[in-house]
Protein backbone atom coordinates (compact mmCIF):
# COMPACT_ATOMS: atom_id res chain seq x y z
CA UNK A 1 0.00 0.00 0.00
CA UNK A 2 1.33 3.51 -1.01
CA UNK A 3 1.68 6.55 1.29
CA UNK A 4 -0.95 8.16 -0.03
CA UNK A 5 -3.72 5.16 0.16
CA UNK A 6 -2.90 5.28 4.16
CA UNK A 7 -4.28 8.84 4.41
CA UNK A 8 -7.87 9.01 5.12
CA UNK A 9 -8.29 11.83 3.31
CA UNK A 10 -12.81 10.97 3.95
CA UNK A 11 -11.22 12.64 7.02
CA UNK A 12 -10.72 15.89 6.17
CA UNK A 13 -14.36 16.76 6.55
CA UNK A 14 -14.20 18.65 10.26
CA UNK A 15 -17.06 20.64 9.96
CA UNK A 16 -20.17 19.37 8.04
CA UNK A 17 -21.45 22.20 7.16
CA UNK A 18 -25.19 23.46 4.83
CA UNK A 19 -24.49 21.28 1.52
CA UNK A 20 -27.33 22.85 -0.56
CA UNK A 21 -25.53 25.69 -1.85
CA UNK A 22 -22.80 23.32 -3.22
CA UNK A 23 -25.42 20.84 -4.59
CA UNK A 24 -27.22 23.96 -6.38
CA UNK A 25 -23.47 24.38 -8.10
CA UNK A 26 -23.06 20.59 -9.05
CA UNK A 27 -26.58 20.28 -11.00
CA UNK A 28 -25.83 24.21 -12.73
CA UNK A 29 -22.52 22.38 -13.60
CA UNK A 30 -23.77 19.46 -15.09
CA UNK A 31 -26.46 21.42 -16.98
CA UNK A 32 -23.48 22.80 -18.77
CA UNK A 33 -23.64 26.42 -17.27
CA UNK A 34 -21.14 28.36 -17.46
CA UNK A 35 -19.36 28.93 -14.02
CA UNK A 36 -16.28 30.32 -11.95
CA UNK A 37 -14.33 28.59 -9.06
CA UNK A 38 -12.02 30.86 -6.98
CA UNK A 39 -9.44 30.43 -4.50
CA UNK A 40 -8.38 32.76 -1.44
CA UNK A 41 -5.48 32.40 0.60
CA UNK A 42 -1.94 32.58 0.86
CA UNK A 43 0.98 30.85 -0.26
CA UNK A 44 0.20 27.64 -0.40
CA UNK A 45 -3.02 28.59 -2.38
CA UNK A 46 -1.17 30.78 -4.69
CA UNK A 47 1.34 27.89 -5.32
CA UNK A 48 3.90 28.61 -3.77
CA UNK A 49 7.01 25.64 -4.20
CA UNK A 50 5.08 23.59 -6.60
CA UNK A 51 7.43 23.57 -9.46
CA UNK A 52 4.18 24.28 -12.09
CA UNK A 53 1.21 26.76 -11.55
CA UNK A 54 -1.21 23.66 -13.16
CA UNK A 55 0.07 21.73 -10.18
CA UNK A 56 -1.14 23.47 -7.11
CA UNK A 57 -3.35 22.19 -5.33
CA UNK A 58 -6.35 25.00 -6.68
CA UNK A 59 -5.63 23.99 -10.44
CA UNK A 60 -5.84 20.83 -9.37
CA UNK A 61 -9.20 21.23 -7.55
CA UNK A 62 -10.26 23.31 -10.70
CA UNK A 63 -9.33 20.77 -13.14
CA UNK A 64 -11.37 18.29 -10.82
CA UNK A 65 -14.98 20.37 -11.95
CA UNK A 66 -13.42 20.38 -15.32
CA UNK A 67 -13.30 16.49 -15.44
CA UNK A 68 -16.47 16.03 -13.47
CA UNK A 69 -18.70 18.30 -15.05
CA UNK A 70 -17.52 18.32 -18.58
CA UNK A 71 -20.74 20.04 -20.50
CA UNK A 72 -19.95 23.00 -18.10
CA UNK A 73 -17.09 26.00 -19.23
CA UNK A 74 -15.15 26.28 -15.72
CA UNK A 75 -13.59 29.80 -15.41
CA UNK A 76 -10.24 29.83 -12.80
CA UNK A 77 -9.47 32.45 -10.68
CA UNK A 78 -6.09 31.85 -7.89
CA UNK A 79 -6.51 34.88 -5.46
CA UNK A 80 -4.06 33.44 -3.18
CA UNK A 81 -1.06 35.57 -2.42
CA UNK A 82 2.08 34.80 0.08
CA UNK A 83 2.44 35.45 3.18
CA UNK A 84 -1.04 37.43 3.99
CA UNK A 85 -3.34 36.85 6.10
CA UNK A 86 -7.62 37.66 6.00
CA UNK A 87 -7.13 41.35 7.43
CA UNK A 88 -5.22 41.94 3.90
CA UNK A 89 -7.79 40.08 2.94
CA UNK A 90 -10.63 41.68 3.84
CA UNK A 91 -8.80 44.44 1.53
CA UNK A 92 -9.07 42.84 -1.40
CA UNK A 93 -11.36 40.37 -1.43
CA UNK A 94 -14.01 42.30 -3.32
CA UNK A 95 -11.45 43.19 -6.10
CA UNK A 96 -9.00 40.22 -6.66
CA UNK A 97 -12.19 37.85 -6.40
CA UNK A 98 -15.22 38.77 -6.23
CA UNK A 99 -15.16 41.23 -8.74
CA UNK A 100 -15.91 38.31 -11.46
CA UNK A 101 -18.70 37.28 -9.74
CA UNK A 102 -17.42 33.42 -8.30
CA UNK A 103 -19.95 30.65 -7.89
CA UNK A 104 -17.38 28.74 -5.92
CA UNK A 105 -14.86 30.41 -3.08
CA UNK A 106 -12.46 28.35 -1.53
CA UNK A 107 -10.52 30.26 1.38
CA UNK A 108 -7.74 29.37 3.46
CA UNK A 109 -5.56 31.37 6.17
CA UNK A 110 -5.25 28.91 8.50
CA UNK A 111 -1.62 28.89 8.60
CA UNK A 112 -1.10 32.58 8.08
CA UNK A 113 -2.62 33.63 10.97
CA UNK A 114 -3.30 32.80 15.09
CA UNK A 115 -6.00 31.63 16.79
CA UNK A 116 -6.53 35.02 18.65
CA UNK A 117 -9.89 37.44 18.35
CA UNK A 118 -8.67 39.79 16.25
CA UNK A 119 -8.40 36.93 13.38
CA UNK A 120 -11.76 35.78 14.31
CA UNK A 121 -12.80 38.87 13.52
CA UNK A 122 -10.74 39.41 10.26
CA UNK A 123 -11.99 35.64 9.10
CA UNK A 124 -15.69 36.70 9.28
CA UNK A 125 -14.96 39.87 7.95
CA UNK A 126 -13.58 38.06 4.99
CA UNK A 127 -16.21 35.39 4.91
CA UNK A 128 -19.27 37.67 5.31
CA UNK A 129 -18.22 39.53 2.23
CA UNK A 130 -17.89 36.42 -0.04
CA UNK A 131 -21.10 35.62 1.60
CA UNK A 132 -23.05 38.39 0.92
CA UNK A 133 -21.46 38.75 -2.94
CA UNK A 134 -24.24 36.43 -3.92
CA UNK A 135 -27.38 34.80 -3.23
CA UNK A 136 -26.41 31.18 -3.95
CA UNK A 137 -22.51 31.38 -3.74
CA UNK A 138 -20.70 28.07 -2.55
CA UNK A 139 -18.14 28.22 -0.25
CA UNK A 140 -15.87 26.09 1.30
CA UNK A 141 -13.14 27.12 3.97
CA UNK A 142 -9.88 24.58 3.89
CA UNK A 143 -7.31 24.60 6.84
CA UNK A 144 -3.44 23.69 6.25
CA UNK A 145 -0.93 23.19 9.00
CA UNK A 146 2.24 23.07 9.91
CA UNK A 147 3.53 19.60 9.35
CA UNK A 148 6.32 19.50 12.09
CA UNK A 149 3.62 20.17 15.23
CA UNK A 150 -0.03 20.50 13.58
CA UNK A 151 -0.10 24.10 14.29
CA UNK A 152 -2.35 26.56 12.89
CA UNK A 153 -5.70 28.45 13.47
CA UNK A 154 -8.36 26.25 12.69
CA UNK A 155 -9.99 26.33 15.94
CA UNK A 156 -11.26 30.12 15.17
CA UNK A 157 -11.68 29.01 11.48
CA UNK A 158 -14.10 26.03 12.57
CA UNK A 159 -15.66 28.61 15.08
CA UNK A 160 -16.77 31.25 12.59
CA UNK A 161 -17.77 28.01 10.13
CA UNK A 162 -20.36 27.07 12.33
CA UNK A 163 -21.78 30.16 12.94
CA UNK A 164 -22.40 30.31 9.54
CA UNK A 165 -23.31 26.32 8.52
CA UNK A 166 -19.96 26.59 6.09
CA UNK A 167 -18.15 22.94 5.71
CA UNK A 168 -14.71 22.58 6.80
CA UNK A 169 -11.84 20.61 5.55
CA UNK A 170 -8.58 20.02 7.73
CA UNK A 171 -5.01 18.90 6.86
CA UNK A 172 -4.45 18.37 9.97
CA UNK A 173 -6.94 15.04 10.24
CA UNK A 174 -5.69 13.99 7.16
CA UNK A 175 -2.82 14.31 6.00
CA UNK A 176 -0.42 15.33 9.31
CA UNK A 177 -2.53 12.81 11.06
CA UNK A 178 -0.99 10.20 8.91
CA UNK A 179 2.45 11.53 9.32
CA UNK A 180 1.82 11.52 13.28
CA UNK A 181 0.85 7.41 12.65
CA UNK A 182 3.84 7.12 10.89
CA UNK A 183 2.04 6.14 7.73
CA UNK A 184 3.88 9.14 5.24
CA UNK A 185 7.55 10.27 5.77
CA UNK A 186 6.66 14.17 5.86
CA UNK A 187 10.06 14.65 3.91
CA UNK A 188 8.03 13.23 0.71
CA UNK A 189 5.62 16.61 0.89
CA UNK A 190 7.20 19.31 2.16
CA UNK A 191 10.95 20.50 2.54
CA UNK A 192 10.29 23.03 5.35
CA UNK A 193 7.33 21.75 7.47
CA UNK A 194 4.68 23.82 5.59
CA UNK A 195 4.46 24.14 1.87
CA UNK A 196 3.69 21.34 -0.19
CA UNK A 197 6.00 20.00 -3.07
CA UNK A 198 3.91 18.84 -6.14
CA UNK A 199 3.60 15.43 -4.43
CA UNK A 200 2.33 17.20 -1.12
CA UNK A 201 -0.05 19.74 -3.26
CA UNK A 202 -1.71 16.18 -4.74
CA UNK A 203 -2.49 15.27 -1.43
CA UNK A 204 -4.20 18.50 -0.57
CA UNK A 205 -6.02 18.54 -3.64
CA UNK A 206 -7.08 15.11 -2.85
CA UNK A 207 -8.47 15.86 0.75
CA UNK A 208 -10.45 18.31 -1.17
CA UNK A 209 -12.02 16.71 -4.25
CA UNK A 210 -12.73 13.27 -2.20
CA UNK A 211 -15.08 15.63 -0.31
CA UNK A 212 -16.13 17.31 -3.39
CA UNK A 213 -16.77 13.74 -4.95
CA UNK A 214 -18.75 12.68 -1.57
CA UNK A 215 -21.76 15.63 -2.32
CA UNK A 216 -21.90 15.07 -6.18
CA UNK A 217 -22.27 11.59 -5.85
CA UNK A 218 -25.36 12.85 -3.44
CA UNK A 219 -26.66 14.97 -6.03
CA UNK A 220 -26.45 12.23 -8.42
CA UNK A 221 -28.20 10.05 -6.14
CA UNK A 222 -30.70 12.48 -5.82
CA UNK A 223 -30.95 13.37 -9.66
CA UNK A 224 -32.04 8.96 -10.24
CA UNK A 225 -34.94 9.15 -7.97
CA UNK A 226 -35.71 12.96 -10.03
CA UNK A 227 -35.41 14.98 -7.03
CA UNK A 228 -33.84 18.74 -7.62
CA UNK A 229 -32.54 21.11 -5.20
CA UNK A 230 -35.13 23.99 -5.24
CA UNK A 231 -33.56 26.63 -7.71
CA UNK A 232 -33.84 28.89 -4.16
CA UNK A 233 -32.40 26.42 -1.87
CA UNK A 234 -28.96 27.95 -2.01
CA UNK A 235 -30.09 31.23 -1.03
CA UNK A 236 -28.95 31.20 2.66
CA UNK A 237 -29.88 33.25 5.51
CA UNK A 238 -26.78 35.43 6.67
CA UNK A 239 -27.21 35.20 10.40
CA UNK A 240 -25.76 38.44 12.57
CA UNK A 241 -22.39 38.55 12.98
CA UNK A 242 -20.14 36.70 15.22
CA UNK A 243 -18.06 39.27 15.90
CA UNK A 244 -17.27 43.06 16.52
CA UNK A 245 -17.46 42.71 12.45
CA UNK A 246 -15.67 46.01 11.74
CA UNK A 247 -13.80 44.06 8.72
CA UNK A 248 -16.63 43.20 6.50
CA UNK A 249 -16.53 46.86 5.25
CA UNK A 250 -12.55 47.21 4.74
CA UNK A 251 -10.87 49.20 1.89
CA UNK A 252 -6.89 49.18 1.24
CA UNK A 253 -5.83 52.97 -0.02
CA UNK A 254 -3.07 53.12 -2.96
CA UNK A 255 -1.90 55.24 -5.46
CA UNK A 256 -5.62 54.35 -7.56
CA UNK A 257 -7.58 55.58 -4.86
CA UNK A 258 -6.14 58.16 -2.57
CA UNK A 259 -6.05 61.41 -4.02
CA UNK A 260 -9.22 62.01 -1.83
CA UNK A 261 -7.72 61.19 1.15
CA UNK A 262 -4.10 62.43 0.86
CA UNK A 263 -3.68 65.78 2.81
CA UNK A 264 0.24 65.73 2.40
CA UNK A 265 2.97 64.58 0.20
CA UNK A 266 6.84 65.16 -0.01
CA UNK A 267 9.44 62.78 -1.28
CA UNK A 268 7.39 59.69 -2.05
CA UNK A 269 6.85 58.84 -5.90
CA UNK A 270 3.82 56.92 -6.84
CA UNK A 271 4.25 53.66 -8.80
CA UNK A 272 1.96 53.35 -11.71
CA UNK A 273 3.79 49.86 -12.69
CA UNK A 274 0.72 47.95 -14.01
CA UNK A 275 -0.04 45.00 -11.79
CA UNK A 276 -0.69 42.14 -14.61
CA UNK A 277 -1.44 39.42 -11.81
CA UNK A 278 -3.04 39.15 -8.28
CA UNK A 279 0.25 38.50 -6.85
CA UNK A 280 1.84 41.47 -8.16
CA UNK A 281 1.49 43.38 -4.69
CA UNK A 282 4.15 45.99 -5.26
CA UNK A 283 2.18 48.00 -7.61
CA UNK A 284 0.38 51.28 -7.12
CA UNK A 285 2.00 52.14 -3.92
CA UNK A 286 4.50 55.30 -3.20
CA UNK A 287 8.11 54.68 -2.42
CA UNK A 288 10.84 57.03 -0.92
CA UNK A 289 14.29 57.12 -0.08
CA UNK A 290 15.53 60.16 1.98
CA UNK A 291 15.28 60.72 5.52
CA UNK A 292 12.18 63.62 6.00
CA UNK A 293 9.65 62.23 2.83
CA UNK A 294 6.73 62.16 4.30
CA UNK A 295 2.82 61.55 3.23
CA UNK A 296 -0.20 62.37 5.38
CA UNK A 297 -3.63 61.23 5.19
CA UNK A 298 -7.05 61.43 6.89
CA UNK A 299 -9.28 58.61 6.50
CA UNK A 300 -12.58 57.75 8.37
CA UNK A 301 -12.37 54.05 10.18
CA UNK A 302 -12.31 52.14 13.57
CA UNK A 303 -9.16 50.40 12.67
CA UNK A 304 -6.04 51.28 10.33
CA UNK A 305 -3.38 49.27 9.30
CA UNK A 306 -0.06 50.52 7.45
CA UNK A 307 1.30 47.80 4.33
CA UNK A 308 4.67 48.21 3.23
CA UNK A 309 7.70 46.26 2.08
CA UNK A 310 10.19 45.05 3.43
CA UNK A 311 13.07 43.81 1.52
CA UNK A 312 15.72 41.77 1.32
CA UNK A 313 18.03 44.44 -0.36
CA UNK A 314 19.71 45.70 2.45
CA UNK A 315 20.01 48.22 4.22
CA UNK A 316 16.92 50.49 3.52
CA UNK A 317 15.15 53.09 5.01
CA UNK A 318 12.98 53.51 8.32
CA UNK A 319 9.74 54.76 8.80
CA UNK A 320 7.63 56.05 11.57
CA UNK A 321 3.87 56.24 11.67
CA UNK A 322 1.18 58.86 13.86
CA UNK A 323 -2.58 59.00 14.46
CA UNK A 324 -3.48 62.48 14.94
CA UNK A 325 0.02 63.43 16.15
CA UNK A 326 0.33 61.34 19.51
CA UNK A 327 4.49 60.32 19.25
CA UNK A 328 3.49 58.59 22.60
CA UNK A 329 2.21 55.77 20.37
CA UNK A 330 4.72 56.21 17.12
CA UNK A 331 4.67 52.53 15.11
CA UNK A 332 8.51 52.09 13.85
CA UNK A 333 8.02 51.01 9.90
CA UNK A 334 11.16 48.59 9.05
CA UNK A 335 11.82 48.02 5.53
CA UNK A 336 14.69 45.60 6.33
CA UNK A 337 14.08 42.27 5.81
CA UNK A 338 16.86 39.63 6.91
CA UNK A 339 15.30 37.11 5.30
CA UNK A 340 16.47 35.06 2.63
CA UNK A 341 13.17 34.22 0.75
CA UNK A 342 12.24 37.17 -1.22
CA UNK A 343 10.37 40.88 -0.02
CA UNK A 344 7.57 40.66 1.88
CA UNK A 345 4.28 42.34 1.81
CA UNK A 346 4.45 43.24 5.54
CA UNK A 347 1.04 44.69 7.35
CA UNK A 348 0.77 46.46 10.42
CA UNK A 349 -1.63 47.45 12.43
CA UNK A 350 -1.69 51.18 13.96
CA UNK A 351 -5.00 51.98 15.19
CA UNK A 352 -8.10 49.84 16.52
CA UNK A 353 -11.17 51.26 18.36
CA UNK A 354 -14.37 50.58 18.68
CA UNK A 355 -16.29 53.12 16.68
CA UNK A 356 -15.12 54.65 13.14
CA UNK A 357 -14.24 58.32 13.41
CA UNK A 358 -12.04 60.73 11.47
CA UNK A 359 -8.15 60.08 11.69
CA UNK A 360 -4.59 61.79 10.28
CA UNK A 361 -2.06 59.37 9.39
CA UNK A 362 1.06 60.53 8.90
CA UNK A 363 4.14 58.32 7.57
CA UNK A 364 7.76 60.00 7.58
CA UNK A 365 11.34 58.39 6.52
CA UNK A 366 13.03 59.05 9.68
CA UNK A 367 16.26 56.64 8.93
CA UNK A 368 18.17 56.30 5.29
CA UNK A 369 21.84 55.66 4.81
CA UNK A 370 24.15 56.18 2.00
CA UNK A 371 24.56 53.05 0.88
CA UNK A 372 20.94 52.02 1.01
CA UNK A 373 20.21 49.60 -1.57
CA UNK A 374 16.26 49.42 -1.36
CA UNK A 375 14.17 51.50 -1.02
CA UNK A 376 10.92 52.38 1.73
CA UNK A 377 7.66 51.18 -0.58
CA UNK A 378 4.55 52.08 1.13
CA UNK A 379 1.83 49.23 -0.47
CA UNK A 380 -1.00 51.49 1.18
CA UNK A 381 -2.93 52.17 4.04
CA UNK A 382 -6.31 49.88 5.39
CA UNK A 383 -9.35 51.52 6.81
CA UNK A 384 -11.70 49.10 8.30
CA UNK A 385 -15.16 49.36 10.09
Amino acid sequence: MSEHEKIKFEDGLVESGDETALSRLFERAEAGEELTVGFLGGSITQGSVASDDTLCYAYRVYDWFVKTFPKSHFTYVNAGIGATDSEYAAARVAEDLLSVKPDFVLMEFAVNEGPTDHYTETYEGTLRQILTSKPDIAVVLMCNVFYDEGRNAERIHRLVARHYDIPVLSMRTTIYEAILSGDLDKSMITSDDLHPNDYGHGLVARVITTYLESVSDKCTAKAAETEKTDGNAGRREIPAPLTANRYEKSVKYDKRNSDAVIRGIQGFTPDDTPREAVRDCFRYGYSATQTGSFIEYEVNGACIAVQFKRTVNLPAPVAHVTVDGDESAATMLDANFDQTWGDFLALTDIYISDKPSVHTVRIEITESHPDDKGDFYLAGILVSG
